[in-house]
């Protein structure tokens, strides 16, 4: 690399693909001098430099801890207004099927049929295929429009948490990424994520559907008693 950055930069730019370090700085748990040795070299080879003091890299992680931490104090608040004014409801019965993209043109029409009083559908494009989650009574019909042939992967057995927001959720960033650590870490894997405006749907395994209601109604509630 020809250009210098600034020790600053640099330090800022190691840290960011870290992402375990990251939550150390945000949780206040890290030893900033350690953490300076720690990535000492990859600084100055990043800021193009042969030498550099620690405490410069130093006092350029506790300044951005600061900055971090601020950051997270507004996202943090941001997204407890967010879930403690959401709703939950859980769809129970629902298959998740992949099919080849040419499958589904010229069949929209008759696809709209489904969503008519259905208790779930729902569809997403992707680059080459279409996924349709829908209640499992409507897998039949859909079958038949489709032929079986074009089906590429089909997932019985799962269930739609349906997280219902207030519209502040569309200028909010980090809800997805709050409900997703917070199944992660329970061990609860989301099979389909879709978003409808003020929906934001996880699609799990229906043996973990009544885990993963009550973790997030738990916090719902909890969100509700603190802003109270």
């Amino acid at each position: 690399m020809s250009d210098q950055i600034s020790i600053a930069e640099a330090t800022r730019r190691v840290v960011q693909v870290h992402p375990s370090i990251l939550d150390g700085i945000k949780q206040g748990i890290v030893n900033y001098s350690a953490l300076a040795e720690l990535i000492r070299d990859r600084v100055l080879r990043l800021a193009n430099r042969k030498s550099v003091q620690i405490d410069a890299i130093k006092m350029a992680l506790m300044r951005y801890a600061e900055e971090l931490k601020e950051t997270r104090k507004v996202l943090e608040a941001n997204i407890s207004k967010i879930i403690a004014g959401s709703e939950l409801e859980l769809k129970n019965d629902v298959t998740v099927i992949t099919v080849h993209q040419h499958a589904l043109i010229n069949k929209f029409n008759e696809l709209t049929k489904f969503v008519e009083g259905s208790r779930f559908f729902q569809i997403i494009q992707g680059t080459k295929t279409f996924t349709i989650a829908a209640h499992q009574n409507l897998l039949p019909s859909i079958v038949e429009l489709i032929e079986e042939k074009n089906i590429i992967t089909t997932n019985k057995n799962q269930s739609a948490l349906i997280l219902i927001s207030p519209p502040e959720i569309i200028e909010t960033p980090g809800i997805v990424a709050y409900v997703s650590n917070l199944f992660a870490t329970h061990n609860i894997n989301i099979t389909q994520f879709m978003s409808c405006h003020l929906d934001t749907i996880f699609i799990i395994s229906r043996k973990d559907s009544i885990t993963a209601y009550k973790l997030l109604e738990e916090r719902i509630l909890l969100f509700r008693e603190v802003l109270s």
